[in-house]
């Protein structure tokens, strides 16, 4: 098990849970395994190394902090084994784990007022399953959720959502396809106050953020959830998949390297 050289269970394992990350054990943190299979550190393991959590999912910010605790580290305690630089890396990923464990639960400010959760993203990444994904985890604390199919514009989203509302015995609001996205927008935050939701999760149409028109749709989605709730949405979910992260990474470095050379 390749992911058990950076995490050593504490306890008995969940075996959903490990069938379920056999795919990462043996994808991305087997190549992050591999890449410490060398004589020595260098400044290509580092790069090397932040476009694989990248490419994993891990996320911008975590990456960049990974990343640099590693370095910091490394400099440091003056290790020059990559051994040793792994089994650092192992010990600060453990310990932001730990940290979001601790910090896992969502703070409900007042009952009757909803937790509003808006998933943005492009055209076929998930957002209407991983809507799904957040719905049963916040049952699973006993929470009330509530579905907004503001994605008026692909066909069948409304549908799709619907279904999983079934699956989930979750209220959806929905309006016809082609209606205003605001509007329903509008409904879903009145249901939820009406019937004290805990958790109201919109979904919206698949979008590019260079296309102005459907940007300022989404500003317009957020002025309408805040005239029930002043701070709305408490969070904005981005969907995305793996290798739409690498090429956002790719982009990134590309721009940087013609920056470095246009000055240098």
């Amino acid at each position: 098990m390749v992911l058990n050289r950076f995490f050593r269970p504490r306890a008995e394992p969940d075996v959903q849970l490990e069938q379920g990350l056999e795919k990462t054990r043996r994808g991305v943190f087997g190549e992050i395994t591999r890449l410490f299979d060398r004589s020595a550190l260098d400044g290509e393991l580092y790069d090397d190394l932040e476009m694989l959590l990248i490419q994993a999912d891990v996320g911008w910010d975590v990456s960049q902090k990974l990343v640099g605790e590693l370095r910091d580290r490394v400099a440091r305690d003056r290790i020059r084994d990559p051994a040793e630089a792994r089994e650092i890396l192992r010990e600060e990923m453990i310990k932001l784990l730990e940290l979001a464990t601790r910090n896992r639960k969502v703070k409900i400010l007042q009952r009757g007022v909803p937790f509003v959760i808006m998933v943005v993203g492009v055209n076929g990444v998930g957002k209407t399953t991983s809507i799904a994904k957040l719905a049963a985890y916040h049952q699973r604390f006993g929470r009330t959720v509530m579905l907004a199919a503001g994605d008026t514009f692909r066909a069948a989203a409304i549908d799709q959502l619907r279904v999983w509302g079934e699956r989930l015995n979750v209220p959806v609001v929905a309006h016809q396809q082609g209606a205003d996205p605001g509007a329903v927008v509008f409904d879903a935050m009145q249901a939820a106050h009406n019937r004290n939701v805990d958790v109201l999760i919109v979904d919206t149409a698949g979008r590019l953020h260079t296309k102005h028109n459907l940007m300022a749709e989404l500003s317009k989605l957020r002025k309408v959830m805040q005239r029930h709730v002043e701070d709305a949405p408490r969070t904005s979910s981005l969907s995305s998949t793996p290798r739409r992260g690498r090429t956002a990474w790719c982009r990134r470095t590309s721009s940087r390297n013609r920056s470095r050379s246009a000055t240098s």
